[in-house]
């Protein structure tokens, strides 16, 4: 177990591509850190960042849904390397339907892998956290969909509402255990869905780009900034708190 104080130990999930490889990226680039990630399938991108960070990243091919997997992985992970002191809950699926197309079982599994798989690893994290009695930041990437309405999202919108309640609740629950947790809304981002959005969407694309002040969409690196910044030790006392990076759209 790697007990050196100057290593800050993380997890990131869904760390594969979009904003949670920017996130990955980023945090690698710090050298300071000791980053577990965590993505349902290896690319050329991941391939790429064990190799040139070896002793700083971790990986695991694994679905966030499976959760015994997923604790088993985090478990022998802290008895290895030490205690998680912050984490990026990421990883999700995009879902859009219209309502009345919307079967029950597909609520089931947008919530399973967007909602329940990120509570699961704050339960583990927190029991840990409570028992050694060690800080812990946690992070919830969720999206602007989450407090807002849109057309054919329904599926999305209950998964990223219901993971911001939670949050809420923890957050008040454990704050006297020093343990944070917060959520990140985005709003749209040129992440790996742009190119086809753009191009089978022109239309919707268009509107997207008039409901945002800034009139275009963020970057990958820039939410990504945002987040280490959430669960660095320079922020420490915001807990419970939704921010909203969105280029203005949810200040209209």
């Amino acid at each position: 177990m790697n007990n050196s104080r100057s290593l800050r130990i993380g997890l990131v999930t869904g760390c594969g591509k979009g904003i949670g490889l920017a996130i990955t990226k980023q945090l690698l680039e710090k050298k300071n850190h000791l980053v577990l990630g965590i993505s349902k399938s290896k690319n050329i991108d991941l391939d790429s960042l064990s190799k040139r960070h070896k002793q700083n990243f971790i990986f695991y091919e694994a679905d966030v849904s499976e959760a015994e997997i997923i604790n088993k992985i985090i478990r022998d992970f802290q008895n290895k390397y030490g205690l998680i002191s912050f984490a990026i809950c990421n990883a999700g699926v995009r879902s859009r339907m219209p309502l009345l197309e919307s079967n029950l079982d597909l609520y089931r599994k947008i919530l399973e892998i967007n909602t329940i798989s990120s509570i699961n690893i704050a339960k583990e994290l927190i029991n840990v956290s409570v028992r050694s009695k060690s800080k812990c930041n946690i992070l919830f990437i969720s999206s602007i969909v989450g407090s807002r309405g849109f057309e054919e999202l329904s599926t999305y919108a209950v998964s990223k509402s219901a993971l911001e309640g939670f949050m809420k609740s923890a957050a008040v629950e454990f704050a006297k255990d020093n343990i944070q947790l917060n959520c990140l809304a985005p709003g749209f981002v040129e992440s790996s869905y742009a190119n086809d959005f753009k191009r089978n969407k022109k239309e919707l694309y268009e509107w997207t780009l008039q409901q945002t002040p800034m009139g275009r969409w963020g970057s990958c690196e820039e939410i990504a900034e945002l987040a280490l910044f959430l669960v660095s030790e320079k922020n420490s006392y915001m807990t419970g708190s939704i921010i909203y990076s969105d280029g203005g759209w949810t200040a209209k």
